[in-house]
């Protein structure tokens, strides 16, 4: 070791325990509010509160007149981040949405029936959602992602054509599409690898319907990571070509909506069983998450945990590339279909 290093790790160690508190307090800050789909009877929601309206497209957002500048700011947002989900799940997708945007948690949870802890609320089938500004401690939500959380379970239903999925694959899938990094939800998983261990699927599903809170958080943080484990799984002929195309979540959604019951879609798509593949994803889950037991024991040095930041950056940096690249692409093909009738708009209005 250098003189420079033996000088700085016993200022690392000292502060090895300040550096885990303040780690633990970004997870609880960056946990994104608890959100759940309606799947039962249409919604037909109605609140005198969202009065206000605009049209984007086939998309409609009701909202409170006070929220006149965070609603428009919103409009124009909603295409892009319907297409940020349908990418994900199918490419294109019925664009039918009705969405009401209200100030507070509270009033969410007054309107649907949904528990007063739910920020956004999602009716699969009719298309509708519901979120707010607030969350029911009254921070402000991150409406990026509670709004791709609710667009992923509406577009979920269209992708399968209704089929019936169970709850943890559908807040898994609607999880994952929202994108972004959430240590909130990885020290929850951690906490289940490293305490009473990942339980199987049936488990998974029973930790939903709990009252406590603590495990549901764990059920979401679970079910986030197979889907994640789902888009980045490669078949041995996929692995050759270098693919990173979320092609084979695709082509498990699209087996179901053929009419192949849910297990057998997996098999179809990746060649092998849900059950083997839930093997596969718990087997790596110690190895992925060796950081915990240090981290949480006050020993891991942040020289440790910088790199893990910034490597999460990259990706996410690369993604959105990636999704700039596809835009201008589409842009390009419909230009030389077009040739000089094309006309670039602001399809937000």
């Amino acid at each position: 070791m250098t003189p420079a290093g033996r000088r700085i790790l016993p200022f690392l160690r000292r502060w090895a325990g300040v550096f885990a508190v303040v780690a633990t307090l970004i997870g609880l800050w960056s946990a994104p509010q608890l959100a759940r789909a309606d799947v039962g009877e249409p919604a037909g929601w109605t609140t005198s509160l969202a009065n206000h309206r605009i049209v984007i497209g086939r998309a409609v957002l009701h909202y409170e007149p006070h929220l006149e500048d965070e609603a428009r700011g919103l409009a124009h947002e909603i295409p892009g981040w319907w297409s940020d989900v349908e990418y994900r799940l199918a490419n294109d997708l019925d664009d039918t949405l009705d969405i009401y945007f209200l100030d507070h948690a509270g009033q969410v949870a007054q309107s649907t029936g949904m528990p007063r802890w739910v920020a956004g609320v999602a009716h699969s089938e009719s298309g509708e959602i519901m979120i707010a500004r607030h969350g029911p401690d009254g921070a402000p939500t991150n409406l990026e992602q509670l709004l791709k959380h609710e667009m992923a379970h509406v577009a979920l239903h269209r992708a399968t054509g209704g089929a019936e999925v169970p709850r943890w694959f559908h807040e898994g899938v609607a999880e994952a599409t929202e994108g972004g990094i959430s240590l909130g939800r990885s020290q929850a998983l951690a906490g289940l690898i490293f305490g009473s261990g990942v339980p199987d699927f049936e488990g998974l599903e029973r930790l939903f319907y709990t009252s406590d809170g603590p495990q549901v958080q764990q059920a979401y943080a679970a079910s986030r990571d197979f889907v994640n484990f789902l888009q980045e799984y490669r078949r041995p002929d996929q692995v050759a070509k270098n693919n990173t195309d979320p092609e084979n979540l695709q082509q498990l959604l699209l087996e179901m909506k053929n009419g192949h019951t849910f297990e057998a879609s997996f098999i179809r798509t990746y060649g092998l069983g849900l059950a083997e593949l839930g093997i596969q994803w718990r087997q790596g889950l110690p190895g992925r998450f060796v950081w915990y037991p240090l981290l949480a024991g006050g020993t891991l040095p942040f020289t440790l945990v910088f790199p893990l930041v910034i490597v999460a950056y990259v990706r996410r940096r690369r993604r959105y590339r990636a999704g700039i690249a596809r835009l201008e692409a589409e842009e390009a093909a419909l230009r030389e279909r077009l040739g000089s009738d094309f006309t670039a708009t602001d399809t937000a209005w």
